[in-house]
């Protein structure tokens, strides 16, 4: 009787042991995954990080466009002059006059004819 126990007792200990094993080596599978998932969302937050990183630079203005970015309406022609240069072309007509900047590329300056003040502009 006592070689009985002595043999359930084994059995019961190799099942258990069996099930410990197997137990373990479903734990470790499920660690060693979400190990990858995690080193995977790590690379993904890295790329979007950076992506964001380069939509928030601050976009650099062009020289040739830096001054045009300071005007405004209601400047003066002598401020305007002071920040473009002289025109290249003159238009003068009753109620406006249109300083053309450069020969084709459309910049000019829309200057009030009775203020005689910026009333818009388009950049080059």
């Amino acid at each position: 009787m006592i070689a009985y126990r002595y043999l359930f007792a084994l059995t019961v200990l190799l099942f258990a042991s069996g099930e410990l094993a197997f137990a373990q080596s479903s734990a470790e599978s499920r660690v060693n995954k979400l190990e990858e998932a995690v080193r995977t969302l790590e690379r993904r937050v890295a790329t979007l990080e950076d992506q964001l990183r380069q939509r928030n630079a601050a976009p650099s203005i062009p020289p040739d466009k830096v001054n045009w970015r300071r005007l405004e309406k209601g400047l003066t022609e002598d401020d305007v002059e002071r920040l473009l240069g002289s025109p290249t072309k003159v238009d003068a007509f009753g109620s406006y006059t249109i300083w053309g900047y450069g020969d084709e590329d459309g910049a000019n300056v829309e200057f009030d004819g009775e203020s005689r003040t910026v009333s818009g502009w388009h950049e080059p």
